[in-house]
């Protein structure tokens, strides 16, 4: 409250004021006017000055004690007017006698003032007074010093005959002395719960030079010898320009803990202070008695050395305490460090509960809270909006590059959808390749343009260590309350709007409609088992045609769904539910079974030197018995595997490179010939593709149906067949249904095609017909129709 600076100057100001008081006291000691008066002046500037630093405290004070400072500045006031009227009655009026009593009461309230002080102070500290220790060892004090009070001073003034009013006047000091003396104790015993050390050290000593003052002016009127420019005065002077230092350096402070005891050098004054007061009223005792009774002496020895132990053992005591505690607030503080580490990991368990390890955004579990308590809050006519993603051909990149890559993408995938929201909308992953997006306080249209929105943020390339991915996601959408009312509800019909988009091509979004169940879905899946099982799917043949002869080389296999009471099933409405139900897999060996017993056929039948090119599916051939399942159908149907092309995608090619190249490998040993399908639509490496044992590159129908369109795709035929001739590859062109894209595949020395400008697809028997024409030297016919 004030600074360094002012604090300073109150202190020289006190050291001089009080160095020149006594000087003056010595140098006029015999001239009774300017000792009067000097003295009187001396008081006067000390009051107003101790006030003035006591009532700027008091009015800046907010603390708990505020009217302590008040109550001390009142009582130095109190001494004040006294002085005054002393003064006024001594000097003035020239009165003697009676004019001591009106002063007298209020040099007294100074110290009842102090007491009502000491008082306040005490309520706010009690709890930190009430022990039968610190009761006890105030009684010992108190007992001492109302002793000495009693035999120097109070018997004296009781037992004087003459002016009893004015005895009775001087009494009250002892008494009060005494109570300030209980409250400078109680103060003493918790000084520093309320105020700091300087402040604390400033209070005892200006209250105990008080007490001191007030009992030296007893004594001397006792004793009949007081004077103006008695010691007494300078000590009032000092005690009162300390209590009012003490507001100058008062800060408050935070009341400490009290369950903590710790060694403070004052600790053997505390307890030497009762012990201390036994001693000299003993000491006292002695000096009167021990030439009549001389046994005294021994007393006190023998009250020295119990004294003696009394503060060794309470000195051990407090040691012992202190170590106890010290004990405790280790084991506090070790209890809190493994609380922490307790709530941390707790924390940390209830993050990864409902957070995604691999991407690090909310789970499902997460999701259907949010949700739900979206759906509480939700206020007005605005609608909440679910979002269910999932992506596209995710599988085949997993198992293409493996888990790592996949991982990586789906964390980029995340990364992308928080861009495209808002801070108060929510992503999640659900699981696998999918996500669940939820907004609310939207609109069909809003929601129609954030779907738009993460169609073209996803549909960019992701680039993953090196490898440029492309994925495209297909997007369901459900809005509450329109389609349902709980979050079991809204996921269910964002499912199956997602399930529509993959129907009719993915790479979309559709917001549910009524008119859309998951029932035709599930009922596909079924027809599909139960044709398996009735053998209602059959194979189909395509021929591949050499560019140098015009004959027919060879065959690809391709699989139809004959539905009873449907007719032909499109591959493009089943083939992918397969791919996603795991289908694909049984189916692919029924395939590769009937495609090794025709060949087998066709060999009896004269057909020889034609090859039967097989697909195989991701699925199929990441399959840990594959190659086994392969050999088993090779040696029940006894078909010679060098008539059997395997071909398989660029997405297989790029899974784990050893074991592709120990799979290729061992298919190749027993006499496969291996076709790399799609080839240019995928994610090949070079280095890659010089490794495996592959006999043909087929490009992808998409680069021939555009060679007339496109220059870029024209001259990227060009290259993949340059560079198959580079690697000794055979090169077949798909989708081939012009005369002039057949004439360019001639021009750029590309070896084979199949395409509806040869024949479409045709039944076995249409397909043997065709062969067998051929192989009577008739010129090559091509089927259309």
């Amino acid at each position: 409250m004030f600074s360094l600076k002012t604090k300073k100057f109150a202190y020289s100001f006190i050291f001089v004021f009080i160095v020149t008081n006594v000087l003056w006291n010595m140098i006029f000691q015999h001239k009774q006017a300017f000792l009067d008066w000097g003295g009187i002046s001396f008081q006067m500037i000390a009051c107003l000055t101790s006030v003035a630093w006591l009532m700027n405290t008091f009015f800046k004070h907010k603390g708990r004690a505020k009217s302590f400072w008040l109550m001390l500045g009142l009582g130095i006031l109190s001494y004040l007017i006294g002085t005054l009227i002393w003064t006024f009655y001594e000097f003035i009026l020239k009165a003697k006698g009676e004019a001591h009593t009106l002063p007298g009461i209020f040099w007294i309230c100074q110290n009842g003032f102090y007491f009502i002080a000491l008082l306040v102070l005490m309520n706010e500290i009690r709890s930190h007074l009430l022990t039968i220790r610190f009761f006890l060892d105030m009684l010992i004090v108190m007992s001492v010093a109302t002793t000495f009070n009693w035999i120097f001073i109070m018997n004296p003034l009781i037992n004087h005959k003459s002016m009893l009013e004015f005895n009775l006047t001087e009494i009250m000091y002892p008494i009060l002395d005494l109570g300030v003396l209980v409250g400078v104790l109680c103060f003493y015993a918790a000084q520093n719960r309320m105020f700091n050390k300087p402040t604390s050290f400033l209070l005892i000593s200006g209250f105990l030079i008080q007490i001191i003052a007030d009992s030296i002016f007893s004594y001397l009127k006792v004793m009949k010898i007081y004077s103006v420019g008695s010691v007494n005065e300078p000590l009032w002077i000092l005690s009162i320009l300390l209590i009012g230092l003490s507001g100058i350096y008062h800060v408050p402070t935070v009341a400490k803990d009290t369950h903590v005891i710790k060694p403070k050098k004052g600790m053997l004054i505390r307890h030497s202070i009762p012990y201390l007061s036994v001693l000299f009223l003993s000491i006292y005792v002695i000096s009167s008695l021990y030439k009549t009774h001389p046994i005294v002496v021994g007393l006190f020895f023998c009250i020295l050395l119990v004294i003696l132990r009394q503060l060794f053992t309470l000195l051990e005591n407090d040691k012992l305490v202190y170590d106890l505690n010290q004990l405790n607030e280790d084991l506090e503080l070790k209890v809190k460090e493994r609380t922490d580490k307790l709530v941390e990991t707790v924390n940390s368990m209830e993050h990864l509960a409902y957070h995604d390890v691999v991407t690090g955004l909310p789970n499902r579990r997460f999701m259907e809270k949010r949700v739900s308590l979206a759906i509480d809050n939700k206020t007005g006519k605005r609608k909440i909006a679910f979002m269910l993603l999932d992506l596209d051909r995710f599988k085949h990149i997993n198992d293409s590059l493996g888990h790592s890559y996949g991982d990586l993408l789906l964390k980029e995938v995340g990364k992308r959808l928080v861009e495209c929201l808002k801070p108060n909308e929510v992503v999640c992953r659900f699981g696998g390749d999918e996500y669940a997006l939820l907004i609310e306080n939207t609109s069909i249209q809003a929601i129609e343009r954030k779907a738009l929105r993460i169609l073209t943020a996803l549909r960019e390339t992701f680039t993953i260590e090196g490898f440029e991915l492309h994925i495209t996601p297909s997007i369901g959408i459900s809005l509450f309350p329109d389609h349902g009312h709980d979050f079991e509800a809204l996921l269910m019909k964002a499912d199956t709007a997602m399930y529509k988009v993959k129907e009719k091509g993915k790479n979309h979004y559709m917001i549910y409609s009524g008119s859309m169940s998951m029932e035709p879905m599930m009922e596909l899946e079924s027809s599909i088992r139960k044709g398996i099982e009735r053998n209602e799917f059959l194979l189909y043949y395509q021929p591949q045609i050499s560019l140098n002869t015009n004959e027919i080389v060879g065959v690809e296999a391709l699989l139809r769904w004959d539905k009873p009471s449907y007719g032909m099933v499109p591959p493009a409405k089943f083939i992918p539910l397969c791919e996603d139900t795991g289908l694909i897999v049984p189916l692919g060996e029924k395939v590769l079974l009937e495609a090794c017993k025709q060949s087998v056929a066709w060999r009896e039948k004269g057909i020889s030197d034609l090859r039967i090119a097989v697909n195989i599916s991701s699925l199929q051939f990441q399959d840990n018995d594959f190659i086994e399942s392969v050999a088993k159908i090779i040696k029940e149907t006894r078909a010679n595997p060098n008539d059997i092309e395997l071909e398989i995608t660029e997405s297989i090619a790029m899974g784990s490179i050893e074991k592709t190249l120990a799979k290729l490998s061992f298919l190749k040993q027993m006499g496969f010939q291996i076709a790399m399908d799609d080839f240019g639509t995928g994610y090949s490496s070079l280095h890659y593709l010089s490794q495996f044992p592959i006999d043909r590159l087929k490009i992808d129908r998409s680069f021939i149906s555009s060679l007339e369109k496109s220059e870029k795709d024209a001259a990227i035929v060009r290259l993949i067949v340059m560079m198959a001739k580079g690697l000794n590859f055979q090169v077949l062109a798909e989708g081939v249904e012009e005369e002039s894209q057949k004439a360019f595949l001639d021009d750029i020395r590309c070896d084979e095609f199949q395409g509806y400008l040869f024949s479409r697809p045709l039944s076995v028997e249409e397909c043997e017909q065709l062969i067998l024409h051929q192989k009577q030297g008739a010129d090559p016919c091509f089927v259309n129709a």
